[in-house]
């Protein structure tokens, strides 16, 4: 018969192994998370046919380099995430899984570490992408772009009919709401993406395009006034960008708020490669 000092000694006994193996399972999937591979549940019908709403995707954390922040991941600043063993980037046509830099609005950068996007890579940093009836382009790629048969819908779409199909997405793309772009779903750019080392010269056309990207890079607002913009009081010109920018849509065209409506991703917000959907 067991006393009930021996019965409480085993009793702790095995509440540290507990502790132990709950702390081991934890770290593992701490590190798995971090270093190998992390899976999300796409909510939306933007990537159909490829990935239908409710599947799971597993994401490969060091397909463009693992992820490393350099301070409070709830207060993410641009610099603040680095990447190590980066020899590789996203291509034309991965499926990626990135935060969403426009939670907040569309006119702005901001990083949270839960809002996240699944969408297809369609322009590379250094690339010109148009859109040109529907059909996604980028200037020296002669591969196809995206899914071709769901561009095709696009193709047949008109200002009054895109209302009808899809209210909530709208006929006009950014920057729709600058006089000098007449930019839609149909007929798009060119628009250029920056790579790291760009030097993008601040003026009243570009503004409506890259002054987010500027500003999320120096951490700080740019104020325009009478054509001119400032900075803390300061003429602002020009800015050498400090990282790449890439192009994200969604398969599925007509139903994907995506790149074409809030503009370009910073590489730093891409987690990885989806290679795995189940």
């Amino acid at each position: 018969m067991i006393s009930a000092k021996s019965f409480k000694k085993r009793l702790g006994d095995i509440s540290i192994w507990l502790v132990a193996i709950v702390l081991i399972v934890w770290a593992v999937v701490t590190v798995l998370k971090t270093y190998f591979f992390i899976s999300y549940k796409v909510p939306s019908g933007s990537m159909l046919p490829t990935i239908k709403p409710g599947r799971h995707v597993l994401v490969n954390c060091r397909s463009y380099g693992v992820r490393l922040f350099n301070c409070n991941p709830d207060s993410v600043r641009h610099g603040c995430i680095t990447r190590q063993n980066c020899d590789n980037h996203p291509q034309h046509n991965d499926i990626v899984v990135f935060n969403n830099p426009y939670y907040v609005n569309w006119d702005s950068i901001s990083f949270d570490k839960q809002k996240y996007f699944v969408k297809r890579c369609i322009a590379l940093p250094g690339d010109t992408f148009e859109i040109h009836n529907g059909y996604y382009h980028v200037r020296g790629y002669d591969g196809e772009l995206g899914n071709i048969e769901k561009q095709s819908e696009v193709e047949q779409v008109t200002r009054d009919s895109s209302a009808a199909s899809n209210p909530e997405i709208s006929y006009w793309t950014a920057p729709f709401y600058h006089p000098v772009y007449h930019w839609n779903m149909r007929e798009m750019g060119p628009l250029y993406v920056p790579q790291k080392g760009d030097t993008i010269v601040l003026d009243t056309i570009n503004a409506p395009i890259y002054k987010k990207l500027i500003e999320w890079e120096i951490n700080k607002i740019i104020t325009g006034k009478d054509g001119r913009f400032y900075v803390d009081g300061e003429p602002f010109i020009s800015h050498v960008m400090e990282q790449g920018y890439y192009f994200m849509a969604g398969d599925y065209a007509l139903y994907s708020t995506d790149s074409r409506y809030w503009g370009l991703v910073p590489e730093e917000f891409i987690v990885g490669k989806v290679v795995l959907v189940y």
